[in-house]
Protein backbone atom coordinates (compact mmCIF):
# COMPACT_ATOMS: atom_id res chain seq x y z
CA UNK A 1 0.00 0.00 0.00
CA UNK A 2 2.84 2.37 0.89
CA UNK A 3 4.52 1.65 -2.44
CA UNK A 4 1.27 2.29 -4.32
CA UNK A 5 0.79 5.69 -2.63
CA UNK A 6 4.38 6.53 -3.32
CA UNK A 7 3.88 5.62 -7.01
CA UNK A 8 0.78 7.82 -7.19
CA UNK A 9 2.68 10.79 -5.77
CA UNK A 10 5.64 10.08 -8.02
CA UNK A 11 3.39 9.91 -11.13
CA UNK A 12 1.65 13.11 -10.06
CA UNK A 13 5.04 14.78 -9.58
CA UNK A 14 6.27 13.66 -13.03
CA UNK A 15 3.03 14.77 -14.76
CA UNK A 16 3.13 18.13 -12.98
CA UNK A 17 6.75 18.62 -13.93
CA UNK A 18 5.99 17.74 -17.57
CA UNK A 19 3.00 20.13 -17.59
CA UNK A 20 5.19 22.92 -16.22
CA UNK A 21 7.87 22.25 -18.84
CA UNK A 22 5.19 22.20 -21.56
CA UNK A 23 3.70 25.47 -20.29
CA UNK A 24 7.10 27.17 -20.21
CA UNK A 25 7.95 25.92 -23.71
CA UNK A 26 4.59 27.08 -25.04
CA UNK A 27 5.05 30.50 -23.42
CA UNK A 28 8.52 30.93 -24.91
CA UNK A 29 7.20 29.96 -28.36
CA UNK A 30 4.28 32.39 -28.09
CA UNK A 31 6.48 35.26 -26.91
CA UNK A 32 9.00 34.63 -29.69
CA UNK A 33 6.24 34.41 -32.32
CA UNK A 34 4.61 37.60 -31.01
CA UNK A 35 7.92 39.47 -30.97
CA UNK A 36 8.70 38.55 -34.58
CA UNK A 37 5.25 39.64 -35.73
CA UNK A 38 5.35 42.86 -33.70
CA UNK A 39 4.87 45.98 -35.76
CA UNK A 40 6.74 49.21 -35.11
CA UNK A 41 7.27 52.46 -36.97
CA UNK A 42 10.67 51.07 -38.03
CA UNK A 43 9.21 47.84 -39.38
CA UNK A 44 6.61 49.80 -41.39
CA UNK A 45 9.35 52.03 -42.80
CA UNK A 46 11.47 48.98 -43.65
CA UNK A 47 8.49 47.26 -45.34
CA UNK A 48 7.84 50.36 -47.45
CA UNK A 49 11.53 50.65 -48.38
CA UNK A 50 11.55 46.95 -49.32
CA UNK A 51 8.48 47.52 -51.50
CA UNK A 52 10.27 50.40 -53.27
CA UNK A 53 13.41 48.25 -53.75
CA UNK A 54 11.41 45.39 -55.26
CA UNK A 55 9.73 47.83 -57.66
CA UNK A 56 12.64 50.05 -58.70
CA UNK A 57 15.81 47.98 -58.25
CA UNK A 58 14.86 44.32 -58.44
CA UNK A 59 11.88 44.83 -60.81
CA UNK A 60 10.29 41.72 -59.26
CA UNK A 61 6.49 41.73 -59.36
CA UNK A 62 6.26 38.43 -57.46
CA UNK A 63 8.29 39.76 -54.53
CA UNK A 64 6.13 42.90 -54.52
CA UNK A 65 2.93 40.83 -54.50
CA UNK A 66 4.31 38.63 -51.71
CA UNK A 67 4.51 41.70 -49.44
CA UNK A 68 0.69 41.87 -49.46
CA UNK A 69 -1.36 40.09 -46.80
CA UNK A 70 -3.69 37.30 -47.75
CA UNK A 71 -6.85 39.19 -48.65
CA UNK A 72 -4.87 42.39 -49.28
CA UNK A 73 -5.87 44.90 -51.92
CA UNK A 74 -4.36 47.51 -54.22
CA UNK A 75 -5.71 50.64 -55.87
CA UNK A 76 -2.77 51.64 -58.06
CA UNK A 77 -1.82 55.04 -59.41
CA UNK A 78 -1.99 53.93 -63.03
CA UNK A 79 -5.01 51.65 -62.65
CA UNK A 80 -8.75 52.20 -62.64
CA UNK A 81 -9.73 49.14 -60.60
CA UNK A 82 -9.22 47.72 -57.12
CA UNK A 83 -7.04 44.62 -57.30
CA UNK A 84 -6.80 41.59 -55.02
CA UNK A 85 -5.01 38.24 -55.10
CA UNK A 86 -3.27 37.43 -58.38
CA UNK A 87 -4.42 40.74 -59.90
CA UNK A 88 -1.95 42.54 -57.61
CA UNK A 89 0.95 40.72 -59.26
CA UNK A 90 -0.53 41.41 -62.71
CA UNK A 91 -0.53 45.15 -61.99
CA UNK A 92 3.08 45.04 -60.85
CA UNK A 93 4.10 42.96 -63.89
CA UNK A 94 3.44 46.23 -65.73
CA UNK A 95 4.56 48.77 -63.11
CA UNK A 96 7.97 47.27 -62.17
CA UNK A 97 8.91 47.15 -65.85
CA UNK A 98 8.34 50.82 -66.62
CA UNK A 99 11.61 51.82 -68.32
CA UNK A 100 13.92 53.76 -66.02
CA UNK A 101 11.58 53.64 -63.01
CA UNK A 102 13.12 55.15 -59.92
CA UNK A 103 12.28 57.05 -56.75
CA UNK A 104 13.85 60.48 -56.30
CA UNK A 105 12.38 61.36 -52.94
CA UNK A 106 10.20 59.81 -50.26
CA UNK A 107 8.56 61.11 -47.13
CA UNK A 108 6.76 58.85 -44.67
CA UNK A 109 4.17 59.78 -42.06
CA UNK A 110 3.58 56.63 -40.02
CA UNK A 111 0.66 56.38 -37.60
CA UNK A 112 -0.15 53.57 -35.19
CA UNK A 113 -3.82 52.56 -35.37
CA UNK A 114 -3.59 49.53 -33.07
CA UNK A 115 -0.92 47.06 -31.95
CA UNK A 116 -1.12 45.21 -35.26
CA UNK A 117 -2.21 47.97 -37.68
CA UNK A 118 -0.22 50.99 -38.86
CA UNK A 119 -0.79 53.46 -41.68
CA UNK A 120 2.05 54.94 -43.69
CA UNK A 121 0.94 58.02 -45.58
CA UNK A 122 3.84 58.33 -47.98
CA UNK A 123 4.66 61.01 -50.52
CA UNK A 124 6.91 59.49 -53.15
CA UNK A 125 8.48 61.26 -56.12
CA UNK A 126 8.66 58.86 -59.08
CA UNK A 127 10.23 59.03 -62.49
CA UNK A 128 10.33 56.72 -65.49
CA UNK A 129 11.53 57.36 -69.03
CA UNK A 130 8.15 58.16 -70.61
CA UNK A 131 7.48 61.02 -68.18
CA UNK A 132 8.40 64.61 -69.04
CA UNK A 133 9.15 65.33 -65.39
CA UNK A 134 8.97 63.47 -62.06
CA UNK A 135 5.56 62.98 -60.47
CA UNK A 136 4.58 62.90 -56.81
CA UNK A 137 2.25 60.16 -55.68
CA UNK A 138 0.52 60.13 -52.34
CA UNK A 139 0.46 56.53 -51.22
CA UNK A 140 -1.36 55.05 -48.27
CA UNK A 141 0.07 51.77 -47.01
CA UNK A 142 -2.16 50.04 -44.47
CA UNK A 143 0.12 47.54 -42.74
CA UNK A 144 -1.37 44.71 -40.72
CA UNK A 145 0.74 41.97 -39.11
CA UNK A 146 3.85 43.18 -41.02
CA UNK A 147 2.31 42.81 -44.47
CA UNK A 148 0.52 45.28 -46.74
CA UNK A 149 -3.21 44.93 -46.13
CA UNK A 150 -4.11 47.75 -48.48
CA UNK A 151 -2.18 50.10 -50.75
CA UNK A 152 -3.87 53.07 -52.35
CA UNK A 153 -1.99 55.57 -54.46
CA UNK A 154 -2.86 58.58 -56.56
CA UNK A 155 -1.12 61.51 -58.15
CA UNK A 156 -0.91 64.71 -56.15
CA UNK A 157 -3.49 67.13 -57.51
CA UNK A 158 -2.60 70.57 -58.80
CA UNK A 159 -2.53 73.16 -56.03
CA UNK A 160 -5.68 75.24 -55.76
CA UNK A 161 -5.05 78.91 -56.44
CA UNK A 162 -7.92 80.00 -54.21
Amino acid sequence: MKKRISNIFYNLYVKTKLNIIFAITLSIFFLTWTFHRRITNNSVEKLTDTWIDYVTVQHDSQKVADLFCEGGSLVGTVSQIKRTGKDIKSYFDFFVNLPGIKVFEKKYEITKVSNDVYINTAFITWYWNTLDKPIVARMTFVVKHNCIFQLHSSLMPEVNKD
